[in-house]
Order: C-alpha cells, then structure tokens, then sequence
C-alpha cells in the first residue's frame, strides 16, 4: 500500500522535473512588425522600391522574393565578431497586403540570431546559431526607406500639421 506523503513526494518530484527540462527548450521570440501604410503607381513600383530599400538597408536580395504572393524575404545579413555571442546574422521580410486600388498595408520584420559558437567565431562553417529578439529598429529603417522612397511621408506629415521641407 503507497503512502499518501511518498505518493505527493514524487508527483512533486516529477513535476520539478518537467519544469527542469522545460530550460532546455528553445525559446521562440515574438515576431515584431512594423506597420504602416503607402501608395504607389503600381504593384511594379513597390517592388522596385523594395529591393532597393533592402540593398540600401545591407540585406542580400534573396531567392524568396515573391511579386505574386506580395511578400520578400532577403538573404542573411552577417557580421562575425571574435567573441561568443558578439558575432549575429539579420534577416528581412517584407509583406505587402491590398488596401485600395493603389494603397497596400507594409509590414516589415527583421529576424536577428547570435552566433553562440566558442571555439570559432569567426568561422562561418562552425557558427552556432541562437535566437535572438527581432530587431525592430532596422526594421523601422527599412519601412522608412520605402515610404521616403515612394513619397508617402510627406502627405501624412501635411495631414498632421508639420512642415515638411521640399
């Protein structure tokens, strides 16, 4: 016959360790968003624009840069650093979704890992990499080079009674 004070010692025991191996499990970051609103001519006008914001921001054009599916995605940006934890890689998506005729909803997200490797930081064959919370200033530079470039800044800076220099 199991004693009641033993039976609760090792359902705690085993829920203490759950709660152990619990550490031991990634940890998934929140995907941060900048949002805003634009408009262009014309869908080919904000894809050009937005390649252009990505190479002007230092991402690599990648392979996942959809016009139909009016989503991006560039290559991985990465600086290597000789400490651990000191070197990261960056990546940016950029998501378009239909307003109007010629307005689209931009959001723009940039991925940021650490490269957590002791031995070899420098060596990109040996990176280890670790999540890391998004990046959102760079993000916010990104959107802001797409509507700086497409002209959207200024009519909502009119709108709100600044004076905007042209």
């Amino acid at each position: 016959m199991i004693r009641t004070p033993s039976l609760l010692a090792a359902v705690l025991a085993l829920c203490g360790l759950l709660g152990a191996c619990n550490l031991f499990l990634p940890v998934k970051n929140p995907e941060l968003w900048q949002t805003s609103k634009v408009t262009a001519s014309s869908e080919r006008v904000l894809w050009e624009v937005t390649l252009l914001a990505l190479e002007k921001a230092g991402f690599p054009i990648g392979a996942k840069v959809d016009p139909a599916k009016l989503s991006a995605t560039s290559g991985w940006m990465i600086s290597l650093a000789p400490f651990r934890g000191k070197g990261y890689r960056e990546q940016c998506e950029v998501r378009y979704t239909p307003e109007g005729t010629r307005t689209w909803k931009v959001e723009v997200r940039v991925r940021r890992e650490k490269n957590d490797d002791l031995v070899r930081p420098l060596d990109l064959t040996y990176a280890q990499w670790v999540s890391e919370p998004d990046n959102e200033e760079r993000a916010r530079i990104v959107l802001q080079y797409v509507k700086s470039m497409l002209g959207t800044g200024w009519k909502e800076a009119d709108k709100e009674g600044a004076t905007a220099v042209r």
